[in-house]
């Protein structure tokens, strides 16, 4: 089994810290058919590589680039002057951007929950947020959406920043885990795979970290399910008028490679380490920790607009000021296999 070391934790943590238009063939050159499809490092990366290797999709697309975006002022830039049609994003991102006059689409939603905590274990147990009161918190990104998850949590369980806890925002989740590892945070807010990297990492040193699922704690606090509609895929709208069956294909490529994931971790984690700088351990660890599953835009919209008018209350522009409108969510399509997707 590979082992994290800190050049893995670094890349990580870059691949994560998350207009004028550029002729529309950079990204879909209709001469050669060549699509050029985004991610960050992860899960995500595994599950759109798999979709576009599809064989449905390689017989409509025979040659695809899959480009790996490293914070989301890159991805913003590459959508905005279309030099990608399609990519796997944060949510909140996609509908900023589609707030901002961005002709994007959100296809579906296959991540459901990649928060999580890690808290030193002399500081006692983390079996809830409660027993947060009066530990030193780290979280990366301040305004993002692990911070506000958070900052929500601890306001539903009646804690105060300042009064019961001590919050530090750090620039990127590299300077949080740095600070966990040499103690100088009592727990730390982190999305999978930096959860797990931070985890094997400190194994190095002797140190078991414990555990809180931030998804289980939003359920409990708010009475809803454990499923929190954090990432998916998004296209161009350009390319979703032009070429409807390929986006079709791929939308059914990727239940397909959700459901694969999901069934085989060791190999997608193989295919994982293959495609990214992160460790095989990394994705084996991660796979299990995140909840994955695909469902369309459509039926995602109803659970995206409870998420996002609960997080938008704590930060006006996490979304781009409104809800998305309607055409913000793809439509239920036929695939070519001749079903919904």
């Amino acid at each position: 089994m590979n082992r994290i070391n800190r050049r893995d934790v670094l890349r990580l943590a870059a691949s994560s810290a998350l207009l004028s238009a550029l002729p529309f063939q950079r990204a879909f050159a209709q001469s050669s058919g060549k699509l050029i499809a985004a991610t960050p490092y992860g899960i995500p990366q595994v599950i759109l590589a798999r979709a576009l290797e599809d064989p449905a999709v390689k017989k409509l697309i025979p040659e695809s680039e899959l480009k790996a975006w490293k914070d989301p002022d890159q991805l913003r830039a590459w959508l905005a002057r279309a030099e990608v049609m399609l990519t796997a994003t944060p949510t909140n991102v996609a509908a900023n951007l589609y707030n901002r006059g961005v002709p994007l689409v959100l296809m579906n939603v296959n991540v459901w929950g990649t928060l999580g905590m890690l808290g030193l274990k002399e500081k006692g147990p983390l079996a809830s947020v409660e027993d947060l009161a009066g530990r030193h918190i780290g979280v990366p990104w301040r305004g993002d959406m692990p911070d506000l998850v958070f900052r929500y949590l601890i306001g539903k369980a009646g804690l105060e920043v300042g009064r019961d806890l001590k919050v530090s925002y750090q620039s990127s989740p590299f300077e949080t885990v740095q600070m966990f590892v040499a103690q100088r945070l009592d727990a730390v807010v982190l999305p999978e795979p930096m959860r797990t990297a931070t985890r094997l990492q400190t194994a190095q040193f002797g140190q078991m970290p414990a555990e809180l699922d931030l998804q289980e704690e939003w359920a409990r606090l708010t009475g809803e399910a454990p499923n929190l509609p954090q990432a998916g895929v998004v296209c161009r709208r350009e390319f979703l008028d032009q070429h409807p069956e390929q986006v079709a294909a791929i939308q059914h490529a990727i239940s397909r490679a959700v459901d694969w994931v999901v069934a085989t971790p060791n190999e997608a984690a193989l295919i994982g380490s293959q495609n990214s700088p992160l460790a095989t351990s990394v994705f084996e660890g991660a796979i299990p920790g995140t909840r994955i599953h695909m469902a369309t835009a459509a039926e995602s919209r109803p659970r995206l607009e409870a998420f996002f008018t609960a997080l938008t209350d704590l930060s006006s522009g996490f979304i781009g000021g409104k809800l998305p409108g309607s055409d913000f969510y793809l439509r239920e399509m036929a695939s070519n296999a001749g079903g919904k997707v």
